[in-house]
């Protein structure tokens, strides 16, 4: 499994159930002092929830970037914005992050992060980790959309939306919902009198995993184009979008674990066990390229992978 998944995943998880502590719910109005730490635990959880979406998005980029690499697919024949993203438009990253760096370390660093640029022009290459995301401290929608449209991804919050969407997480177009998380974070960060509701935090946790699988599904999806070399896809005769994208998933039912399918009413595998059906339907989903998802019984999401 990816770490940058892994990682969301754990913190998501340990997200999802701090959030129903006693000690981040309110109690009546007489508990002053215990209201008080509450709330401020409830913005530090608005805070450090939303940075583990941004540190997915921007790991599981530098992931993709490292594959890439090694693709086998000559620089200049890769998709016009990735390259310039990865040489032009790094320059401004790498200089970001050699200002939030140690002394100590920004000669080794720059030098590090200056062998990949340069290694561009040969036949073999590597492409810095740090192309996206990583000139400013936040990411922001743009960040995304810039991201993802490097990929040959046309309208990626549409795209990311419908898939939200399909997977019954949310209803409204996920870039403004990343935006509302985005100002939550903010305020809960820099206003001293916020509070941010429990209500909140659990919806964030659904947010931040439509966001997070989205765009996991598209970009994972564009890679494997690339790496199979494409050439409708490398040329820009064809570009990535939901539709391509076929979803599998497993959810409880009535004692029983189900796999289903898009589009089929009957379920593909019927298991008592997940542990014997989970193997099962990641080969399936392999084999079939397609995007799984496992739900719990409270209709979370507990694990997903791509192909």
């Amino acid at each position: 499994m990816p770490q940058a998944k892994t990682l969301f995943l754990e913190r998501m998880t340990a997200l999802r159930k701090s959030v129903s502590i006693d000690a981040v719910t309110n109690k009546d109005l007489s508990q002053t002092e215990h209201n008080s730490i509450a709330r401020m635990l409830r913005n530090g959880l608005a805070v450090v929830g939303f940075a583990a979406l941004e540190d997915f998005i921007k790991s599981r980029t530098s992931e993709v970037l490292n594959d890439v690499g090694r693709s086998g697919v000559p620089f200049q024949d890769l998709p016009e914005k990735l390259r310039n993203a990865a040489t032009i438009e790094a320059v401004s990253a790498l200089s970001y992050q050699l200002s939030i760096r140690q002394k100590a370390d920004r000669i080794s660093y720059i030098q590090e992060q200056a062998l990949k640029l340069a290694s561009t022009a040969n036949t073999a290459y590597e492409l810095t980790p740090h192309a996206f995301g990583y000139n400013q401290a936040n990411v922001q929608d743009g960040t995304i959309l810039d991201i993802l449209k490097s990929f040959k991804i046309e309208n990626p919050w549409g795209q990311m939306s419908q898939l939200s969407s399909r997977l019954s997480l949310t209803a409204l177009p996920l870039n403004e919902t990343f935006k509302g998380a985005s100002l939550r974070r903010h305020r809960a960060a820099h206003v001293a009198h916020a509070d941010t509701p429990q209500t909140d935090l659990s919806q964030f946790v659904r947010e931040a995993f439509a966001v997070a699988i989205g765009f996991d599904a598209l970009i994972s999806k564009a890679l494997s184009r690339l790496k199979a070399h494409d050439l409708d896809y490398l040329s820009g005769n064809t570009t990535i979008d939901s539709t391509s994208i076929k979803i599998r998933t497993i959810k409880p039912e009535s004692g029983f674990w189900k796999e289903m399918v898009d589009n089929r009413t009957k379920a593909v595998k019927v298991e008592r066990n997940l542990d014997v059906l989970m193997p099962l339907a990641k080969s399936r989903a392999a084999a079939s390229s397609n995007l799984l998802v496992e739900f719990n019984s409270s209709g979370q999401i507990n694990y997903w992978e791509c192909h």
